[in-house]
Order: structure tokens, then sequence, then C-alpha cells
């Protein structure tokens, strides 16, 4: 007879309590929109930012990569308020992607010139789902539930129905059959969603179920980049959890394509949704 491991009981405990805190904190914040949105946006991506670079170079970091973190923060942030034009923070970006070769190897440069780009679109891609007004708070609480009915999903569709796995090099733990699971859960919960906010039901479904995809997809990229610099987890910030970036890899994929779909077109994605912004 196996005796159960009392550290893994204490670990989903630590789990189930940091869950309870960052749910609501999370809830919040997106709540209330504005200023308290931009700083918390700003906090989570300065300390994604910190583990980006502890895990890339396997060092801390100096204070040439916090004012390349914060060249990269605050231009977005500029961006976001439309203080900036684009073709500065372009350039911005270019300088600052130069900095980070000259500071580092150049494969590791590749993988922090991505992360920054990652976290400062994120960070607009929040800004600019969420809106400045109460027009988008609701889509922005379905987006975030969606990414949540995707990870939920394929943890227990994986485990009931294993099946081969859907990255063996990369994610060795996730399988097709949970993929496939997280997208079905979370298509259905996109019907509910687009009968709640009488919107097109078929346009609703589709949007959803890209939204699980590419949740997966981050989670992915991010399993990829850790286990290319061989660690488990991107900090130990959260207890149970890991760091940041392990808890919003997902969300923070599903803002980036927020991000681009929304420079190339503002009304995203309101009018496909049978929306009024």
């Amino acid at each position: 007879m196996t005796t159960p491991d009392p550290r893994r009981g204490d670990t989903l405990s630590l789990r189930v309590i940091s869950a309870a805190l960052m749910i609501p904190a999370g809830l919040f914040v997106v709540w209330f929109g504005g200023v308290v949105l931009l700083a918390a946006g700003l906090l989570c991506a300065a300390l994604m930012w910190r583990e980006v670079w502890n895990v890339t170079t396997k060092s801390a970091l100096n204070w040439s990569a916090y004012m390349v973190g914060a060249g990269v923060l605050i231009s977005i942030s500029l961006a976001c308020y439309q203080l900036l034009p684009s073709t500065a923070i372009a350039v911005i970006f270019c300088v600052l992607a130069y900095a980070l070769i000259k500071m580092t190897r150049v494969s590791s440069a590749i993988w922090l010139v991505a992360g920054g780009l990652v976290i400062g679109l994120a960070v607009y891609g929040l800004l600019e789902l969420r809106g400045l007004g109460d027009g988008r708070l609701y889509l922005t609480l379905i987006v975030m539930s969606a990414v949540w009915i995707t990870d939920i999903a394929a943890y227990f569709a994986g485990r009931g129905f294993g099946g081969p796995q859907l990255a063996p090099r990369n994610s060795p733990n996730k399988t097709w059959s949970g993929a496939a699971g997280a997208v079905i859960c979370t298509v259905l919960f996109g019907a509910l969603s687009a009968g709640i906010m009488q919107g097109h039901l078929i346009n609703w479904i589709i949007y959803i179920g890209l939204v699980s995809a590419i949740a997966q997809l981050g989670d992915l990229a991010e399993s990829r980049w850790k286990r290319t610099f061989g660690v488990k987890d991107s900090g130990s910030i959260i207890p149970g959890h890991g760091g940041i970036l392990d808890r919003l890899d997902s969300f923070s994929a599903v803002l980036v394509a927020h991000a681009i779909a929304f420079s190339i077109d503002p009304s995203f994605p309101e009018h496909a949704l049978g929306l009024g912004r």
C-alpha cells in the first residue's frame, strides 16, 4: 500500500488558498478599471519582467535591466493613452532590443526581447479590453472566465481521458483530450455568454473558442521557455503556484492577441459579437 505524500496535500492547500485570494483581487481590479487597473497591470508586468530576466540570464536584475524594463512599460503605457505615436514606440523598442543584445548573449536576448514584447502588449491589451469606462467590463470578465475554464477543463479532461500527449517535449503532462475538452467546455460557455449578452451565437462560439486555443498556446509557449532554461517555475512569489508568469501565461497570450486585433480594428470585438461599445 502506498503511503500518501503529505507534501502534495500541503501544496494543494497552498494553491487553493492562493487562488482564493487572487481571484477576488483580480475581479476587484478589473471592476474598478482606470488607474487601479493600470497600476495593477504595471505591477504585474514589472514582476513578470523580473521573472523573465532571472530565468533567462540566470542572474538578478541590475540597473540596466531595470531601465530596459521600465522603458518598455512606460512606452506601452503612454501608447495606451495615445500620448506617444506608434512609430515612437517602435523606435524605443528597437533601441531597447539592441541594448539587451549588448547586455547578454544573443540567444538570451531573443528570449528577453520576446518576453518584453509579450509583457508590454499584454498590458496594452488589458487596458484596451477593459476600456476606460464600463462598456467592456462584462466582456473582460467573460474573457477571464474563459481562460479559467480552459485551465480547469484541460486539467480534468486530460486526467479523465488521457491519451496522446499534446506536446511531449514542452509539457509532457498535457494531452490532446485535455486540449479538446478545454475548447468544448469553453465553447459551451461562449454559447451561454451569447445568450446573456444577447449577441451573435456563432460569432461568440468562434470568439471564445479562439480565446481557449490561444490560452493553451500561451501555456505551451511558457512551458517551452522554462524547459529551454531548465526551470520548473518562473518564480516563487505565489505560494503553491510559482511565479506570476506561471499564473498569467494563458491570459497574457489572450491579451496579446487582443492587442494585435485592436491595432487592426479598434471596434474589435464588439461589432462581430453584436455588442455596443
